[in-house]
């Protein structure tokens, strides 16, 4: 028997089941009060150990959105969504955003055989991550912003440029703050490149861009910002056409930008295949998260790209999954988290030894790690590395007893 977890209002409790068995007869369901604790007890569990059951839930939440978060969270075997009228619009839209199987409950008052459908729906296997090899396609670009300061995203963005490398990525980390910008001082290097350079251009070569690539260890370059703040707007409208240029001629495209979302930062979101918000636990955090998510979505990213990144979090504590129930942009964002990595994390970057802390195997490191494994796994593109491998496999979220964990105890 197969362990599965589920939550929907309670008019159609009866037929939930219905559908559960439609899709794994041999299911073992438990339900939960609130879409919350749905969400909680999944990203808690261990990988792919429960499936998810999402049915009509009423006032308050989507169904849809909801099992499309879970998708997104990564952590459930399988997600299936059980709604009234499932139309084409909808299976569409579940598909997009990971959601494996859709079952119409109306389906299952109308059927025959003791009311289940006609044609059982195969359970979905496990979610493999993918590794894309084609050649010549465009490295994924995932951008990095904050909506106010000191929340340690240059340090997130450093670090994860450096497993990146080690794991045999081509990676290129562009500093778009570019008037103050200082993500070349992690690597242990005295300046970065002149971005304002670009204003001399009329195009883009593979001479010009390489050119701007300041190495700070094989496989791993640093470009941007600009030398003097007063140029910055000289190059701010060339900015997509620069990471557009970069996405071509290496492996994976990292963005350290500024604060506020300037032009330069517009271009950078609109072009990311994810957008990782980060925010940490100050007071103020989730007005900036809502800001920030907010002008991501009316500036035409897609939900679906938008993730948050948990920084400094005790790995003690739970995930704060409501900081993005209710804002905009962030209804299906997956959560992650990078834990608080003490003095030793500090000084290393302080001192522009990141590469040391990623060999450290400080917490902070190691989450760090995990975050962008996974990422890299769902834009199907996880490099053939055994501790890229292992790292996809990791966990980012306090691991507590399941609903099923005094069972499995028991045993």
């Amino acid at each position: 028997m197969s362990d599965w977890v589920a939550f929907c209002g309670t008019r159609d409790l009866l037929l939930l089941r219905e559908a559960l068995r439609s899709v794994d007869p041999q299911a073992r369901l438990e339900l939960v009060g609130s879409a919350d604790a749905l969400r909680r007890v999944v990203l808690e569990a261990a990988p792919t150990e429960l499936g998810v059951l999402v049915g009509p839930v009423g006032d308050g939440v989507s169904s849809v959105n909801l099992a499309a978060a879970i998708a997104r969270d990564g952590n459930a075997r399988a997600v299936v969504l059980a709604e009234r009228g499932v139309t084409g619009s909808l299976r569409s839209r579940a598909a997009r955003a990971g959601v494996d199987v859709v079952v119409d409950l109306e389906s299952l008052t109308t059927a025959g055989d003791g009311g289940r459908p006609s044609r059982p729906v195969a359970p979905a296997p496990p979610i493999e991550p993918k590794v894309s090899d084609v050649a010549g396609q465009r490295a994924p670009v995932v951008a990095f912003c904050s909506g106010r300061g000191g929340v340690g995203k240059t340090s997130v963005v450093a670090t994860t440029a450096a497993h990146a490398a080690l794991w045999g990525l081509e990676v290129c980390a562009l500093d778009l703050d570019l008037a103050c910008g200082n993500l070349y001082s992690c690597f242990g290097l005295p300046g970065g490149s002149d971005l304002a350079r670009l204003a001399s251009v009329p195009e883009l070569s593979e001479a010009v861009v390489g050119g701007l690539k300041v190495t700070a260890r094989p496989g791993l370059s640093v470009m941007g910002p600009c030398d003097r703040p007063e140029a910055s707007e000289l190059v701010v409208a060339r900015a997509g056409e620069l990471i557009t240029a970069l996405a071509m001629s290496c492996d994976l495209v990292l963005v350290d930008t500024s604060t506020t979302f300037t032009d330069a930062v517009a271009q950078a979101a609109q072009l990311a295949d994810r957008l990782v918000i980060v925010s940490d636990g100050r007071p103020g955090t989730s007005a900036a998260l809502a800001r920030t998510s907010g002008l991501a979505v009316r500036l035409g990213v897609a939900r679906t790209r938008i993730a948050r990144l948990e920084n400094r979090a005790n790995p003690r504590e739970r995930a704060n999954l409501a900081l993005g129930r209710a804002e905009v942009g962030l209804e299906t964002a997956r959560v992650f988290r990078s834990f608080e990595g003490g003095f030793e994390a500090e000084d290393l970057l302080a001192s522009g030894r990141v590469l040391d802390l990623v060999e450290s195997g400080s917490p902070f490191s190691e989450s760090v790690a995990v975050t962008l494994a996974q990422i890299l796994a769902e834009l199907g593109r996880l490099p053939d590395a055994e501790q890229a491998r292992r790292a996809a496999q990791g966990s980012t979220t306090r691991r507590r007893l399941g609903v099923f964990g005094r069972r499995r105890e028991a045993r």
